[in-house]
């Protein structure tokens, strides 16, 4: 019998490089990902002419190359499955991205000719300078595989040579570059690599340690200059994070972001074990209008350049150490779901100058440990950073915590600022909102009349629309409109009252400043005053210079708590920026606290009891103008109660220590406050909820006492909750124990 045996017609060659690669942009990218899975670390893409003035595309990796027997065997061969049997690169072990062995038919799409120059060892696993290299060069004449010609009978002219020490790698020349390339494309052939270039290094069982990969384009017809694929992406996203330490051994951050700029910051902490330190993260968005530059990053390659590459690698000496980058090292990723969202203090006090943002809750916008792609590099005159001896992380270390304070302070840093910049963007569509709204509506619309006109538009619209519905669907659908109105309208009311209460307490704070500054003068005038008495007191008779000597004591008694209260306005009044939160004990600040209070508390015969409250009772992480904040503000409150209420007076303050937590509690014999009230005194603006306190209070205090207890703007339990949350802990009111008639809880670290 005689044997038959297939052929196989060259137009095999069109079909499979037109269907299987749709366009010249996909064509490329397969290429790349050939070098790739080849081990290159690096490739370079150039669109260049030929002699002729033609243009042609140059495609030049560094990876292991191909012998001429791998040419033979799997390049020149259709359909073999060499990748599909082969998972992993032979050197770096990196999982193939190209499975169907259609790179020479994307060399077919993208021209009429192509060189391949290929240099490789016999092995084809190794990689950069090699003893015995082989060099092949073979040449594809495309255009002469014509339909009706077998593929067997057409002759690919190669040549092989043996170079000696060499490095290895592939260069493929394309010519007669087909005309398809349009800045549409081009632009998806930098998204697509940005996936690869990703890649900044990773170690895997049973390979070498693969150092990463990087893609440049020198393509004048698009862009004029090199495009550094890897710097174009760090760029792309919502912000580049930089920061190193100064010869003053303090963090400087820089921070080039979408809609705030170019921001700078030096810290006022010093990290003193610190030397030739330096990062650089690209901070990524998976929202779309945080993107920079779609010509580079979009949210469906982001998705897999977070998944895969997202974190914050350490670099020790040009050398990657594992397992950091992959791990959640910064506790960025704990503290989001603790929903940690107050910053250090000195951070906080950053936060203070940036217009509408709230300090105490300026972190809530952290992003995942996934969303900083980037490396912290630790140079060769670092000191203080000992690698386990498996490499796998750093020995703990006092240097080691810094390094991580240190990252900690820029990136918390940037993290304000994109809620700032989120709270920016959201006035700038509200604005633009209105501009549109006033179109519709065709008139000018009060900033402070927007929601109620939006509303009553709506309303009016509704009810058109109403008026078309079946009766019973009509009251469904006018009912749940109201509800949803209504919603609105509370939520703008509750929002309006928020903003009055930040309004109050900056201008609050701006008040305290000019007071302490007139406190000073007057305790000038009170100075010379009782030097001018102690002089007039020697020229007087006995009687007359006891009397002018009482009133020169009452004189330094005054003076003495005007300085005792300077003490603690200045805490408030100095520069926070270079004040930093610390352990603070309670039980001096409570004393001081008291004495402010003395005068009232003595003419009113008010017992304050402070000795359930031991010596070694302190507050962690904490200001001490916080601490002061605390006290002042729930002293008040008892002092007032107690003195509304007309009975025995009594305020004690107790603290103990339970498991990680300090608990503070303040009762008193107050008025007490009703249960159903607990929560609603924390609301800014709520001073008096039962509306007996004030009432009690001018029936009970004298007159002249009014400027001193005076009346509460409802504002103190509001920022107290405040810091005690920013600070990790926790305030409520419990049902009174005992005779007491109040009871206030304050849990801190």
């Amino acid at each position: 019998m005689d044997q038959l045996n297939f052929t196989v017609d060259s137009a095999l060659l069109r079909e499979l490089g037109e269907k299987l690669v749709e366009t010249v942009h996909l064509a490329l990218v397969e290429l790349v990902k050939n070098s790739y899975d080849a081990d290159a670390t690096s490739v370079e893409i150039l669109f260049a002419n030929d002699p002729s003035g033609k243009m042609q595309i140059i495609i030049s990796d560094n990876g292991t190359g191909m012998n001429f027997e791998a040419i033979q065997k799997y390049w020149m061969r259709i359909a073999t499955t060499n990748k599909t049997l082969q998972k992993l690169s032979k050197v770096f072990g990196r999982p193939l991205s190209g499975a169907k062995g259609i790179g020479r038919f994307s060399c077919r799409r993208l021209g009429g000719h192509l060189q391949i120059i290929t240099k490789g060892t016999n092995e084809g696993n190794l990689v950069g300078m090699q003893p015995n290299i082989e060099k092949t060069l073979v040449e594809f004449p495309w255009t002469k595989f014509l339909p009706g010609e077998d593929i067997t009978s057409i002759n690919c002219p190669g040549l092989q040579t043996t170079v000696g020490n060499d490095i290895t790698g592939t260069n493929l020349i394309i010519s007669n570059v087909s005309d398809e390339w349009t800045v549409r494309g081009y632009n998806y052939l930098k998204r697509q690599l940005a996936v690869l270039v990703a890649n900044r290094g990773f170690k895997r069982k049973g390979f070498e340690e693969d150092p990463g990969f990087n893609v440049k384009i020198i393509a004048p017809q698009f862009e004029g200059v090199v495009q550094d694929i890897r710097s174009n992406l760090i760029k792309a996203g919502w912000g580049t994070l930089k920061a190193k330490i100064n010869s003053e051994k303090q963090a400087v951050c820089e921070l080039d972001a979408l809609g705030i700029g170019k921001r700078k910051i030096t810290s006022a902490a010093k990290f003193n074990l610190l030397e030739d330190i330096s990062l650089e993260l690209a901070i990524m968005v998976d929202v779309r209008t945080q993107i920079r530059d779609t010509s580079i990053l979009s949210l469906g390659n982001l998705e897999k350049i977070l998944n895969e590459w997202g974190g914050v690698q350490i670099k020790f000496k040009g050398l990657r150490i594992y397992p950091y980058g992959d791990d959640d090292w910064l506790d960025i990723d704990k503290e989001r779901g603790l929903r940690k969202s107050s910053p250090n203090s000195e951070l906080l006090t950053f936060a203070q100058t940036l217009k509408g943002v709230e300090p105490g809750r300026s972190l809530l916008n952290m992003l995942s440990m996934k969303s900083y792609v980037g490396n912290v590099e630790i140079g060769g005159d670092a000191e203080g950073f000992e690698p386990k001896l498996n490499r796998e992380g750093f020995i703990s270390t006092p240097a080691f915590d810094q390094l991580k304070g240190f990252v900690r302070f820029a990136i918390d840093w940037s993290t304000i600022l994109r809620d700032y910049y989120i709270r920016e963007s959201a006035l700038r569509e509200a604005i633009i909102a209105k501009e549109k709204f006033e179109e519709i509506v065709e008139e000018k619309v009060e900033q402070s009349r927007v929601i109620d006109s939006a509303l009553f538009h709506l309303q009016s619209e509704a009810k058109v629309l109403s008026n078309v519905l079946p009766p019973k669907q009509k009251i469904e659908f006018e009912a749940v409109f109201e509800r949803a109105t209504d919603v609105i309208r509370k939520q703008h009311t509750a929002n309006q009252v928020e903003l009055a209460h930040l309004r109050l307490v900056a201008s609050t704070s701006t008040l305290l400043l000019i007071f302490s500054h007139e406190v000073k003068s007057l305790l000038g005038v009170l100075e010379q005053s009782k030097n001018s008495l102690e002089i007039l007191a020697n020229e007087l008779l006995p009687r007359q210079k006891k009397e002018v000597e009482g009133i020169n004591d009452r004189f330094i008694d005054l003076k003495n708590r005007l300085v005792e209260l300077l003490n603690l306005t200045s805490l408030v009044g100095k520069d926070n920026r270079k004040t930093k939160a610390s352990q603070v004990a309670l039980l001096e600040r409570v004393k001081k606290v008291e004495k402010v209070f003395e005068l009232i508390t003595h003419k009113y015969q008010i017992d304050v009891d402070h000795t359930g409250i031991p010596n070694n009772i302190a507050f962690k992480n904490i200001l001490e103008a916080e601490i002061y904040s605390i006290l002042l503000n729930v002293m008040s409150n008892s002092i007032k109660s107690v003195i509304a209420s007309g009975r025995n007076r009594k305020i004690q303050l107790n603290a103990e220590r339970s498991g990680n937590m300090n608990i503070l509690t303040i009762r008193d014999t107050g008025i007490g406050l009703d249960s159903s009230r607990f929560d609603e005194v924390f609301i800014p603006f709520i001073s008096d909820p039962d509306g007996q306190l004030y009432e009690n209070l001018d029936i009970r205090l004298n007159p002249e006492d009014n400027m001193i207890v005076g009346l509460g703007s409802g504002l103190g339990l509001g920022i107290v909750k405040e810091i005690v949350n920013a600070r990790g802990g926790s305030i409520r009111f419990k049902r009174p124990t005992n005779y007491w008639n109040a009871e206030l809880e304050i849990k801190m670290p």
